[in-house]
């Protein structure tokens, strides 16, 4: 039922302007800041733990741009999803940075392409694909009714989706050796049952943070460029920013990789920090001995 009202709701917002869909969005995040609900209480959470330098006005200032920027990010889907792919494209106004993944890419080892949750990492994907040979690891959603929109959305400009599973890792080690370029989200939360991660400091504070982006670019020699999106104001599109990696020498121990993974992605998030998805659960896993923080 839900996935059907998603699906139909997607549909009509991709048929709407972007400043239209952008406004819609925005009148969503401000219902979700005045009235108490869960996804508020996450982010205000996130943004008092990893945010302490801000006075509590400058954090309830962040707090209220930040779910006004989800709300975008929600009502863009459908523009993301299910509008022709060179009206979605065109939405990038300008893009800064691309020489470093060109140079990465020269080097004929693959590109770890590392998309954090800021702005738009749909549009990301979309511009990666339409121009570079990419394979991205793929989750489904918990919806699981919106499965196949997700899927032919993100492959439609040429991307190959694999799973997050040995099955995935195997299909992206081989893809990296042909000298593609691979997607991954560095910020999403591993399954501590599956002890594919480890604790690390995020915003000086532990988070359970994944190993699979420095194991990959330690054992193929790959180089990491980091890929995100800042979302102009009333709806005159994005820019689309890469960035380089602290370090790409591939020789620290993995704790030091994963603390230079969540150093770079801090420093995107310093960019622009009312576009981070501060609703993600991202501290839901403690360490032993630290109090739940949701």
């Amino acid at each position: 039922m839900l996935a059907s009202f998603l699906k139909t709701l997607f549909r009509i917002t991709a048929l709407l302007p972007l400043p239209v869909v952008h406004f819609l969005g925005g009148l969503a995040g401000k219902f979700i800041f005045y009235i108490p609900n869960r996804i508020r209480h996450v982010a205000q959470k996130n943004i008092e733990l990893c945010l302490p330098e801000l006075n509590k006005d400058a954090q309830k200032k962040l707090l209220k741009n930040s779910l006004i920027e989800s709300g975008k990010t929600l009502s863009e889907m459908g523009v993301m999803w299910l509008s022709n792919s060179k009206y979605t494209l065109s939405l990038i106004t300008s893009v800064e940075g691309e020489e470093h993944l060109k140079t990465a890419l020269n080097k004929q080892k693959g590109v770890l392409l590392a998309m954090p949750h800021i702005g738009s990492w749909e549009l990301v994907n979309l511009y990666v694909a339409r121009h570079y040979p990419v394979t991205s690891l793929y989750k489904p959603p918990h919806q699981k009714g919106l499965d196949n929109l997700i899927r032919e959305s993100r492959q439609r400009t040429g991307a190959k989706l694999v799973p997050t599973n040995t099955k995935g890792v195997r299909a992206v080690s081989k893809a990296l050796k042909n000298g593609e370029v691979i997607v991954i989200l560095p910020d999403q939360q591993p399954y501590l049952h599956l002890k594919n991660g480890i604790f690390a400091n995020f915003f000086h504070s532990p988070a359970y943070s994944m190993t699979l982006m420095p194991k990959l670019a330690e054992k193929s020699g790959s180089e990491i460029v980091y890929a995100y999106t800042k979302r102009h104001p009333n709806g005159k599109g994005f820019t689309l920013v890469f960035m380089p990696a602290s370090a790409n020498d591939n020789k620290h121990d993995l704790q030091h990789s994963v603390e230079l993974m969540n150093l770079d992605i801090e420093k995107v998030v310093r960019d622009c920090p009312e576009q981070y998805q501060w609703t993600y659960k991202r501290f839901k896993n403690r360490p032993e001995g630290f109090p739940e923080l949701y």
